[in-house]
C-alpha cells in the first residue's frame, strides 16, 4: 500500500509540474508606486503581494512608496493594510501603479460563506466567525481541526489522543444532547458530509477482554489543510437555521482554493518532522521498586534488571509532508489541481499513518458570464498502524500497551535467554511485545465529489442546481500473535471488518438579489434530497496454524467465533429559504425556515419546521455618529430553532433480533427472534432554541476591532432511554425526554499594534465563557432517571461510574466520595462516603491567543490557547496509586508517598478528580520569506517550528486535555484521562516554494 501511495502522488507531481513548465520559464519585471489614504497621506507598511503568491512581496516606506519584483505579462497586484480595505489592482504592461486606500467602512465588504451562499461581513446579522488561508498557522501541516483550534470564541476543540490522525471533540456553544451526536455539522464546499464513518466498528477483542481502541474516525482526515482556503463557523440560530435539523450543533463551512484568471502558479512545499512525547508517567524505578517492595516484607522476583518500559515503548518519530499545487485561468475558464503525501510516525511503537490525497477544482463561466460551472473533486486515503491501545480495561488481564508499560515489573528484562520476550503467565504481558505481535491496521478513503451550476437567466434571478456525492471506506484488520500471551490461547486471534457509506445529495435554488434605491432584497428559495447509506460486515476467527495466514486467509482459523453484519439507510428531504433585507447599509433584516423530513422519525412527526430571525443596526453608518475614535457599531439580534437528527435509523420502528441464549431445544442452543424494540411513532426531533445579542465594533480606524455575544439555548425533548412498565419482554425505550440549557458570552478582539516600514505587529485574542446545566429528565409521560456515565476502568473499579447526569447539573459533573485526608493509612471520606458531587469537566473560560511578528522578511507566529476551570478524573492514577497493585504490578511513586496502606482498596474519590487548567503553546514558527528570480522562484519561505511546545498545568497526568474515547453508556465523557495516547511535542522545519 506504502508503494501504491507513493506511485499515485509521483504520477500526479509528474502531471502538475509538465504542466507549469511554461510558467517556471517567465521573466520578470519591476513595478512600483505610491499607496495613499483618502486625505492623498502616504500609508506607512501596507503589504504588497501578488496574489496567491503572498509569502515574498514588500511594504510600503515612510513616504507610501513600494517597489516589487513580479512575472511578465498579467498579474494581480494585492494592498492590504489593517484598517483599510484590502484592493486587489491587474497590472499588464505598467510599471508605476499608484493605489488610494479606503478605510474601514469599506473593509466590512469582506465576503463570508454563509448557508447557501455568501454575505458580506458588514450585512451579517447573525454571529458567524471565519478565517482565511493568509490567516492560518504558520509551520508544520496542521489538521484541519487544529487549524481551528484557539482562533475562534465559542468553538472548543480537543485533541482526543497523540496518535497521528488522532480523532478531535467539537463542541460549538456547548453540547445540546445527552445521548445523541454533539459534533457539528461539516459542510465542504457546499456539500453537507457523513461524520458518521467508524463509529460503528466494534471493538476487538475477544468475549472478556478489549485489546485495541474505539476511537471514532476522523471526518476531515482525507482533506489537506493546503487545499483549504477558509473555514466559517455558523454559530448562532440564525447564521445555523437554514440547516434545519442538523444544525444545533454549529455547521463548520470549508471552502477550498480554486483556480484565478489571469494566473499560473506552481507551489511546492516539504517539511520534516521529529516528534517525542510530551510526558511520562512518574513510576518506580527499578531500584525505587526494590526498596518499596522490600519495606513493605514482601516477595520481590528480582531479575536484576532496571528497564524504563515507557521508554521501550516510546520512541522519536520522524514525519515528512510533501504537496504541490498548480493553478491557472483564463478569461472564462480556470483551474487549480493539487496532491499531498504525508508519512507520520507514532511516538509509540508501532504505530503511525500515511496518507495521499488529490484534489482537482474547475470553474467555467460561459454565455456571457451568465452560466456558471463548477466542479469539485477529491480523493484521499489513510493506511494506519495502530498502536494496541485500549482505554477499556477493566480486568487483571493486562490488555494495553500502556497500562503494561506502567505496571510491568521494572527488574524484569526484555528478552528471556532464549531471545522470546519476557512475559509472566498469565496476567503479565511484556511491553514490548504488544507492536510485534498485535497487529491492527486501518485503510480509510474518502471521495468528494459536487457539480454546481448558476444560471442568471434573468437580471435579477439565478437558478442553482448542486449535486454532491461522497464515499468513505474503512478497512480494519486486526491479529493477535500465537506466540502472545494474549493471543496463544486462542493459538492467534484475528478480527476482519470492512465499513462503507455514502451519501447522494440534489438541490435546487433558486436566487433573487434586487435593488430600489437604498432597498436591497437578497432572497432564495430551495429544495434539497440527500441520501445515506452504511454497511458493514465483521468476522471474529482463532486457531491458526502459523501466524502467517493472519486476516488473509479465515478459511485457516479453525474456529469462525462470529460473524456480523447491518446495512442501514435514511433519507432527508428539505425545503428552505431566506431574506435579507438591508436599507441604506444601516438597518438590515435576515428571516430563514427550513422544512425538514427525515426517515428516522415515527410516523406522527417525520416533518419539521425550524424557522429564525435576526436584525441588527449599524449605528456607525448614522449621520448622527461622528466619532474619530469609534470607527464601526453595529447591534445584533437574533433568535432561531435548530433540531438534531443524530440518532439511530430505525430508533421509531419495532425491530427484531436473533437470540441463542439461554433458549434450550433437545439439550441443543437454538436461535429464536424476539422484539429488541417497540414502535414509537411519536418520537421527534431534539430541538433547540438560541437567543443571541451581538456587538461589532471598531477603533481607530479598525486598529482594533472585536464583536461581544451573549447567548442562551435551550434544547428540549432529549432522546434519552427510559424504563418501560412490566411485564414487557423489553426493559427501555428510547423517547423524548428532558431539558438541556446553555448561555454563554464570547469576546473576540484583534489589534494591530504596531506597523512601520521594516516592522509589523498584530495579535488576536478570544474568551468564551459557557454554563451548561441539565435542566430535567422527564416529562408529562415519560419520568428518566439519573443516568451513571463514564464508567470507571481497571482493577477493583469495575461497577463504579464517574459522573452522574442529574437535574440542575451541568453534563460531566463527577460524582462521588469526596476525599478528606489519610488517617492510620486508610482514606477518609467525608459524610460518612455517602457520594456527592466532587467536580465537573465542564471549563469556566476557554480562551485563545496568537500574534504575528514582521520585520523585514522574516515572521514569527505564537499560538496559545488555553482552558481555566475544568476538572479531569485522573483514572490512571486511581490505578496506579495504590500499594496494593505490589509486588505483581508496578506504582506510581504517589502511591509511596501518599501514606495510604497497602490493604486499602481502590476507591473512586475526589481524590483524583484535578484542575485541569492549562495554558498551551500550541505553536511556533519562526519563518524567513525571499526570492531566486535566476531559479524562477517568485517567492520562497523557510522556516522552523514547533508544536505543544510547553503546557502550563497543575495536573499530575500526563495531559490534562483528554475525553475518553468510549462510554459503554451511550453518553461520551468528558474529562476522563485513561491510558490515552499520550501527546507528542513536534519540532519541524520546511519550505515553501512558488513558480
Amino acid at each position: 500500500m506504502k508503494n501504491k501511495l507513493i506511485k499515485h502522488f509521483s504520477i500526479v507531481s509528474f502531471i502538475l509540474m509538465i504542466l507549469c513548465v511554461q510558467n517556471i520559464m517567465a521573466q520578470k519585471r519591476t513595478v512600483s508606486g505610491i499607496v495613499t489614504d483618502s486625505k492623498n497621506e502616504p500609508l506607512i507598511g501596507v503589504n504588497v503581494t501578488i496574489k496567491n503568491a503572498s509569502t515574498t512581496g514588500t511594504i510600503t516606506d515612510i513616504d507610501g512608496k513600494y517597489s516589487l519584483e513580479i512575472p511578465s505579462g498579467n498579474s494581480v497586484l494585492v494592498f492590504s493594510y489593517i484598517g483599510y480595505s484590502t484592493q486587489e489592482v491587474k497590472v499588464s504592461n505598467q510599471s508605476v501603479v499608484d493605489i488610494v486606500l479606503k478605510d474601514d467602512m469599506q473593509a466590512l465588504e469582506e465576503v463570508v460563506v454563509v448557508g447557501y451562499g455568501t454575505m458580506k461581513k458588514s450585512d451579517l446579522t447573525g454571529s458567524v466567525s471565519s478565517i482565511t488561508s493568509d490567516n492560518f498557522k504558520l509551520g508544520t501541516d496542521l489538521t484541519p481541526q487544529q487549524l481551528m483550534q484557539g482562533a475562534f470564541s465559542g468553538v472548543n476543540i480537543s485533541q482526543n489522543s497523540g496518535k497521528p490522525g488522532g480523532s478531535n471533540t467539537i463542541r460549538v456553544r456547548g453540547g445540546t444532547s445527552i445521548t445523541a451526536s454533539n459534533d457539528p455539522l461539516y459542510v465542504i464546499d457546499g456539500v453537507p458530509i457523513s461524520t458518521s464513518a467508524g463509529v460503528n466498528q466494534s471493538n476487538i477483542g475477544s468475549s472478556t477482554t478489549d485489546f485495541f481502541d474505539q476511537e471514532p474516525i476522523n471526518p476531515l482526515s482525507n482533506i489537506n489543510p493546503n487545499d483549504i482556503e477558509s473555514i466559517n463557523i455558523l454559530k448562532d440560530a440564525s447564521a445555523t437555521a437554514i440547516y434545519g435539523s442538523r444544525g444545533a450543533n454549529g455547521v463548520i463551512m470549508i471552502t477550498t482554493k480554486k483556480g484565478k484568471a489571469g494566473m499560473r502558479q506552481l507551489d511546492y512545499s516539504f517539511n520534516l518532522g521529529v516528534s517525542t512525547v510530551a510526558k511520562k508517567l512518574d513510576v518506580l524505578t527499578g531500584d525505587e521498586y526494590r526498596k518499596t517492595v522490600s519495606e513493605l516484607g514482601l516477595t520481590l522476583d528480582d531479575k536484576g534488571q532496571n528497564t524504563d518500559w515507557q521508554d521501550v515503548i516510546f520512541r522519536t518519530a520522524i514525519s515528512q509532508n510533501h504537496y504541490v499545487s498548480f493553478m491557472s485561468g483564463s478569461e472564462n475558464t480556470s483551474y487549480r489541481a493539487s496532491a499531498g503525501y504525508s508519512n507520520q510516525n507514532g511516538v509509540m511503537e508501532g504505530s503511525g499513518m500515511k496518507s495521499a490525497n488529490a484534489r482537482m477544482n474547475i470553474n467555467h463561466k460561459a454565455l456571457n458570464d451568465k452560466l456558471k460551472l463548477n466542479m469539485n473533486i477529491s480523493y484521499g486515503e489513510t493506511n494506519s498502524d495502530q498502536a494496541p491501545v485500549s482505554n477499556t480495561v477493566g480486568s487483571e488481564m493486562g490488555s494495553s500497551m500502556l497500562y503494561e508499560a506502567y505496571v510491568f515489573n521494572p527488574t524484569y528484562p526484555i528478552y528471556n535467554e532464549e531471545g522470546d520476550y519476557y512475559d509472566v503467565p498469565p496476567y503479565r504481558v511484556n511491553p514490548a511485545s504488544f507492536s510485534k505481535e498485535l497487529l491492527d491496521e486501518r485503510a480509510t478513503s474518502q471521495f468528494l465529489g459536487n457539480l454546481t451550476a448558476d444560471w442568471n437567466f434573468y437580471k435579477p434571478f439565478t437558478l442553482q442546481v448542486n449535486a454532491g456525492y461522497n464515499k468513505n471506506t474503512i478497512n480494519r484488520n486486526s491479529y493477535i500473535s500465537k506466540s502472545n500471551l494474549l493471543g496463544n490461547g486462542n493459538n492467534g486471534y484475528v478480527t476482519v471488518q470492512k465499513l462503507s457509506d455514502y451519501s447522494k445529495l440534489l438541490e435546487t435554488i433558486l436566487k433573487y438579489n434586487q435593488s430600489f434605491g437604498k432597498h436591497n432584497i437578497d432572497a432564495m428559495v430551495g429544495y434539497s434530497w440527500q441520501y445515506f447509506y452504511s454497511e458493514g460486515q465483521t468476522t471474529k476467527a482463532y486457531g491458526f496454524l502459523s501466524d502467517n495466514f493472519k486476516w488473509y486467509s479465515l478459511a485457516a482459523a479453525q474456529t469462525v467465533e462470529s460473524v456480523s453484519s447491518y446495512a442501514e439507510s435514511n433519507t432527508l428531504i428539505s425545503m428552505y429559504g431566506r431574506i435579507n433585507y438591508n436599507y441604506a447599509d444601516k438597518y438590515l433584516l435576515t428571516a430563514t425556515v427550513r422544512r425538514d423530513g427525515s426517515s428516522r422519525f415515527g410516523s406522527g412527526n417525520k416533518w419539521g419546521i425550524f424557522p429564525s430571525v435576526a436584525a441588527s443596526w449599524r449605528i456607525s453608518q448614522e449621520d448622527f455618529f461622528q466619532n474619530d475614535i469609534m470607527s464601526d457599531l453595529k447591534l445584533r439580534a437574533s433568535f432561531g430553532i435548530t433540531g438534531s437528527q443524530e440518532i439511530g435509523n430505525y430508533n421509531s420502528l419495532s425491530t427484531l433480533g436473533a437470540s441463542t441464549n439461554g433458549y434450550l431445544v433437545g439439550g441443543e442452543k437454538i436461535t429464536i427472534v424476539l422484539p429488541q424494540q417497540y414502535t414509537n411513532p411519536d418520537l421527534k426531533w431534539e430541538q433547540t432554541a438560541q437567543t443571541d445579542i451581538g456587538i461589532d465594533f471598531g477603533f481607530l480606524n479598525g486598529k482594533i476591532r472585536g464583536s461581544i455575544d451573549y447567548y442562551y439555548k435551550k434544547t428540549t425533548d432529549l432522546l434519552l432511554s427510559v424504563a418501560v412498565p412490566s411485564p414487557s419482554l423489553i426493559t427501555t425505550q428510547i423517547a423524548n425526554v428532558g431539558t438541556v440549557t446553555n448561555q454563554g458570552i464570547e469576546l473576540d478582539l484583534s489589534f494591530d499594534l504596531m506597523r512601520t516600514k521594516n516592522f509589523a505587529w498584530d495579535a488576536n485574542l478570544n474568551l468564551s465563557h459557557n454554563k451548561n446545566e441539565v435542566v430535567s429528565l422527564s416529562n408529562g409521560q415519560w419520568t428518566g432517571d439519573n443516568m451513571q456515565v463514564a464508567p470507571c476502568q481497571g482493577q477493583g473499579l469495575s461497577g463504579t461510574y464517574a459522573q452522574l447526569i442529574m437535574p440542575g447539573q451541568p453534563i460531566g459533573t463527577f460524582y462521588g466520595k469526596r476525599f478528606i485526608g489519610v488517617v492510620d493509612g486508610v482514606e477518609q471520606f467525608a459524610n460518612d462516603g455517602e457520594p456527592e458531587v466532587i467536580g465537573c469537566a465542564q471549563p469556566d473560560l476557554t480562551f485563545g491567543l496568537g500574534t504575528n511578528l514582521q520585520y523585514k522578511n522574516w515572521t514569527l507566529s505564537l499560538n496559545f490557547r488555553g482552558s481555566i476551570g475544568n476538572d479531569v478524573y485522573n483514572c490512571t492514577a486511581n490505578n496506579l496509586a495504590y500499594l496494593s497493585n505490589l509486588p505483581g504490578r508496578n506504582v506510581l511513586k504517589e502511591a509511596v508517598t501518599s501514606g495510604v496502606n497497602r490493604d486499602q482498596a481502590k476507591v473512586y474519590s475526589s481524590r483524583f478528580i484535578e484542575d485541569g487548567s492549562f495554558v498551551r503553546l500550541d505553536n511556533l514558527s519562526l519563518g524567513y520569506n525571499f526570492s531566486l528570480p535566476k531559479l524562477y522562484i517568485s517567492n520562497a519561505r523557510v522556516f522552523v517550528s514547533a508544536q505543544n511546545l510547553f503546557v502550563i498545568t497543575g495536573y499530575s497526568g500526563a495531559d490534562p486535555e483528554v475525553n475518553s474515547e468510549i462510554s459503554r453508556t451511550g453518553v461520551a465523557p468528558l474529562g476522563v484521562d485513561y491510558l490515552s495516547y499520550p501527546k507528542a511535542r513536534i519540532f519541524s522545519m520546511g519550505i515553501n516554494l512558488s513558480f
